[in-house]
């Protein structure tokens, strides 16, 4: 019987190592995407209000960082100021939680983005109101760049063409007006961000979740090697922050305070922040608890600790599953992860309210499945790329007392 439980079990590791590569395709591409629609609609033609559009501003507004945990990137958007003084705000990050289905595409990773206008005084008003900083850079545009950059931004708020689908990383806030930018340079501006080697698209988020290392953990669990492949300035500005620093850079501009509240909310760390420490004490404290209460003898405590832990770490890995095989979230894609947190742990965790001997074996196959993971990535750096080292660390941690159970009575 026990040869027969160990060939099961290695039947479903050798299963849960298939669950790494995931079945979906590509992200998919649709006539909304960014270049396509300024292939559509820019036009730098002259027409006969160039002096109109030469006394136009345009400008990019930065948003420092707010409460709700989509904002904790920042923000940016377009501000046109024309001579008879109107300030009007252009946003490619507006979407509402009252959409029609927006938790089903959400939870699908179909996340509908809607570009609007509105009057810019109401906009910085409502982000005063909620403590966030702006900041402002007047682009140095020519008469003919400013008309089509505005007549863009007017084409593209039509309800036809105002929807997209959203991108954290790749099309979002930033990186729509990042594109309209470089239209103007007539790519110039992408030649010379790409000439600059940057951080990982990880290593960059991690600055602004840092913020609470609980979510930083979860959602960097839930993403897999796909941001952690080398980047560059380009890539870099899909943060608001860095989107501005490059602008000013690039032009040899300086920045002009629209709405100062410094201080509400802490500032984004400049440097990558890994999260390896908390991990540590996070595995530390879970693994902790379960080795004293084996030193103790408590081992009905120690099942129930132990199968209400991996009940936790099961559902983490059934999310992990879902939204790999099932859904368009392509950062979870190819995922690492599933090779030792994924749905089996599910069956741990019967096993240990079950005060079954096969806890100890099963928690010794999922401790050895770590260690040649680990190796692996230590030997072939360049093939396993994901930087996971902190839930590599947390799990090693809390299966390793499972290696020792059942031996007291």
């Amino acid at each position: 019987m026990r040869k027969v439980f160990v060939f099961l079990i290695l039947c479903l590791v050798a299963t849960s190592a298939a669950f790494s590569i995931s079945i979906r395709g590509n992200q998919e591409t649709h006539s909304f995407d960014s270049i396509p629609m300024l292939e559509t609609y820019y036009d730098e033609s002259e027409d006969s209000n160039m002096d109109f559009w030469d006394k136009c501003e345009i400008s990019l507004l930065t948003i420092t960082q707010g409460a709700p945990l989509y904002s904790w990137f920042g923000h940016s958007a377009f501000l046109v100021t024309t001579p008879d003084g109107r300030n009007i705000s252009f946003d490619y990050g507006t979407f509402s939680f009252n959409d029609e289905d927006f938790f089903v595409n959400f939870a699908f990773g179909r996340l509908w983005f809607v570009c609007t206008s509105t009057r810019a005084e109401w906009q910085i008003q409502e982000l005063e109101a909620e403590g966030r900083s702006v900041t402002k850079v007047v682009l140095p545009l020519t008469a003919e760049q400013k008309k089509a950059v505005i007549g863009f931004l007017n084409n593209n708020i039509l309800s036809e063409n105002r929807t997209y689908l959203y991108h954290h990383y790749t099309d979002n806030c930033a990186t729509r007006l990042r594109d309209i930018i470089d239209y103007t340079t007539g790519g110039d501006f992408r030649q010379w961000a790409e000439s600059q080697p940057g951080l990982t698209f990880r290593q960059q988020a991690s600055r602004a979740l840092s913020r609470n290392p609980f979510i930083q953990w979860a959602l960097e669990f839930l993403q897999s090697g796909r941001i952690d492949r080398p980047a560059t300035l380009w890539d870099e500005m899909f943060l608001p922050e860095n989107l501005e620093r490059a602008v000013m850079q690039y032009y040899g501009l300086e920045s002009t305070l629209a709405v100062d509240n410094e201080g509400n909310y802490p500032e984004i760390p400049e440097k990558p922040q890994n999260n390896i420490l908390f991990s540590v004490l996070m595995g530390l404290v879970l693994g902790g608890i379960s080795s004293l209460l084996l030193v103790w003898n408590k081992n009905r405590a120690y099942y129930i600790y132990s199968g209400v832990v991996y009940v936790v770490f099961g559902i983490l890995g059934s999310l992990l599953f879902f939204m790999m095989f099932f859904t368009n979230h392509d950062v979870t894609w190819f995922n690492e992860n599933l090779l030792f947190i994924n749905p089996l742990l599910i069956v741990l965790a019967v096993f240990c309210f079950m005060r079954s001997p096969k806890v100890k074996l099963f928690c010794r196959i999922e401790l050895l499945i770590i260690i040649i993971l680990s190796l692996l990535k230590l030997i072939l750096p360049a093939v396993l790329l994901q930087f996971n080292w902190p839930v590599i660390i947390v799990m090693a941690l809390v299966v390793l007392p499972g290696c020792f159970s059942g031996r007291r009575r």
